[in-house]
């Protein structure tokens, strides 16, 4: 099929009756009135408005695109036209910032306009999910990336790449003349073209966009060894990637790792302007204060690898964080001294960063009170009423995460697990009512955790919205629909082609907090302004908490509890018995506050 390449709105051209028929329509004049009093039957015929309705379109139309305009002249009043846009409600002040969009040339585009006020929403929303919301980002990238940025954003294609180019280089006199220029190999949606980084030019791009220039890549560094390497690495960006393979099983540590080192191959081009093998003991002190207050034109918020708004930083980084980083890196060069690519690891002499050792490491006080956790996940309760509230397309997409939450609550499993668990490990148990799961965890040992009925039963309605037979294999946890495009596949774990694909563990996430907020914000279920601010705050892992500390309060033995949720310690499971008697105390207390009370 042929792709429609039409990416721009039309160029709005208004006429003095259009702005005097807008202002009448916003003043809540009839819109019959105002085509037979603004508009000649001519005016209407050549407007393409056969119609009342037509009339109405196009003056709602020509209010949207005046207010994005506005918005662009001036960002304070955005806020104040969205908001009456929103309500329907405009001031006489609003309606003055309005008609002043129209000083503007509206036949031409200016760098700093936003998408939305150009270019068709289908196309504008694939750039904004990449990170692009203005003309000028759209022109950067474009230059940036060379002749095939288009292919990593998913659903734009080549057609509507080339009416986009197009487009632009017709408004050259405004936007500036566009250079695409190189012969990049294309690359896969979802993956970089990779950039020399080059100090004259700091493009910020992640590990996987790198390429370095040959002068710094560190084939000559100053700490290279002289004794056979036992890594193929031929420069510094290849030995970080071996060092990477390492982790390749354990993809949480993978990506935290990554992080860490592309940040200090970043720094060491762009900053010091040396190889990352000719790093000195005072090099890394300079970065260890880096670390602390980061380049504030290195920070921003986060953005997917392959989007142009992508930084390293998210802000200044906490000094456990800091203290993460340097032990990442420190291993790292001890690594490559171990693999005889350095002759010495400079990081031995660089001190830590002093951080406050926390009486309770784990965030256990994230832990759901236990009435409210009943209230939540119990038949009938504030999920089941969710899910009764809920549109119908809305209703299954509940139902799986009411299956996921009591999959957690119920075991005690992290977030990875959940992803990863698989139906063919679910057992009943004959002699009991329950039913008990073997699931991989850290340290890629096998354990076993037990459900109980009301889960189990939770999956199966999971499973029946999937279309599945209860004795089918697969993952436990399945989106109901997946788009059939190479970035949403590789954005989940997928198994051949007769089995369900499962989540990844950022998704599994992402569908748990949504639903949470969703059931929060869901004003139809009683419920205390308490507990919809703990909803709409928590994370996944507060499920695992929660589990663990309703599990002492209820007696469950501490190396039953151990075993059950994987830890490695014992001392880690006796966190949650500090945690109980802290929420003993403060219930006894306000128990006793309440008797004074009622006493005075």
């Amino acid at each position: 099929m042929a792709q429609n390449t039409c990416i721009a709105h039309d160029i709005p051209r208004y006429t003095r009756a259009d702005f005097t028929a807008l202002r009448a329509s916003l003043n809540k004049l009839s819109i019959v009135f105002i085509a037979q009093n603004y508009y000649t039957e001519e005016d209407l015929e050549a407007l393409g408005c056969a119609t009342p309705a037509d009339l109405e379109d196009r003056l709602d139309l020509m209010r949207d695109h005046l207010v994005e305009r506005a918005s662009v002249a001036n960002p304070h009043i955005a806020e104040g036209l969205r908001n009456a846009r929103k309500s329907a409600k405009w001031s006489q002040v609003a309606l003055k910032y309005l008609f002043l969009a129209a000083e503007f040339e509206s036949s031409q585009p200016q760098r700093q306009d936003a998408l939305t006020a150009w270019l068709k929403p289908r196309v504008s929303r694939h750039l904004r999910d990449e990170g692009i919301r203005t003309l000028e980002d759209l022109l950067t990238l474009i230059e940036a990336r060379g002749p095939t940025w288009w292919r990593p954003i998913p659903r734009l294609g080549q057609g509507k790449a080339g009416a986009l180019l197009r487009w632009l280089q017709t408004h050259e006199k405004t936007l500036g003349s566009l250079t695409v220029t190189g012969t990049q190999q294309a690359p896969v949606a979802g993956e970089l073209v990779p950039i020399t980084l080059r100090a004259s030019n700091p493009i910020l791009v992640p590990l996987e966009g790198m390429r370095l220039p040959r002068e710094l890549d560190g084939h000559q560094g100053l700490n290279r060894a002289a004794n056979f390497s036992l890594i193929q690495a031929h420069n510094d960006l290849e030995a970080v990637e071996s060092y990477l393979v390492k982790f390749r099983a354990q993809e949480k540590t993978r990506r935290a790792y990554r992080r860490e080192l592309e940040r200090l191959l970043l720094w060491s081009i762009y900053k010091r302007q040396k190889p990352l093998s000719s790093l000195l003991v005072e090099d890394c002190e300079i970065f260890k204060d880096f670390l602390a207050t980061p380049d504030p034109t290195w920070c921003g918020p986060k953005a997917s690898r392959w989007s142009v708004r992508w930084k390293p930083f998210e802000g200044s980084l906490s000094p456990k964080s800091q203290l993460y980083a340097i032990t990442v890196i420190r291993a790292f060069f001890g690594w490559l001294v171990n693999v005889r690519y350095l002759g010495g690891n400079p990081w031995v002499a660089i001190g830590n960063p002093v951080t406050e050792v926390a009486l309770h490491p784990m965030q256990i006080d994230k832990a759901l009170p236990e009435v409210l956790w009943s209230a939540l996940a119990d038949s009938g309760g504030y999920l089941d009423q969710a899910i009764l509230n809920a549109e119908a397309r809305k209703k299954g997409q509940l139902r799986l995460a009411k299956a996921a939450l009591l999959l957690i609550g119920h075991s005690g499993m992290r977030r990875e697990e959940a992803a990863t668990a698989r139906r063919e490990n679910l057992k009943k148990i004959q002699s009991h009512n329950l039913y008990e799961l073997s699931v991989l965890g850290k340290r890629s040992k096998w354990r076993t955790v037990f459900l109980p009925s009301e889960a189990v039963q939770a999956l199966e309605a999971h499973w029946r919205d999937r279309g599945d037979d209860r004795e089918k294999n697969g993952f436990i946890l399945s989106p109901l629909m997946i788009p059939p495009t190479d970035q949403a596949l590789r954005k989940h774990l997928v198994a051949d082609d007769n089995e369900a694909k499962g989540f990844s563990i950022d998704g599994l996430g992402r569908l748990i907090t949504r639903s949470l907020k969703q059931v929060a914000d869901d004003y139809k279920i009683a419920m205390t302004e308490i507990e919809r601010e703990i909803l709409a705050t928590r994370g996944v892992h507060a499920f695992r908490h929660t589990f663990g500390t309703l599990s002492v309060a209820q007696g469950l033995p501490l190396d039953v509890l151990q075993r059950v949720l994987g830890h490695a310690s014992l001392q880690t499971t006796s966190i949650y018995v500090q945690a109980e008697r802290q929420r003993s105390i403060e219930e006894i207390g306000l128990l006793f506050d309440r008797r004074k009370i009622k006493d005075n």
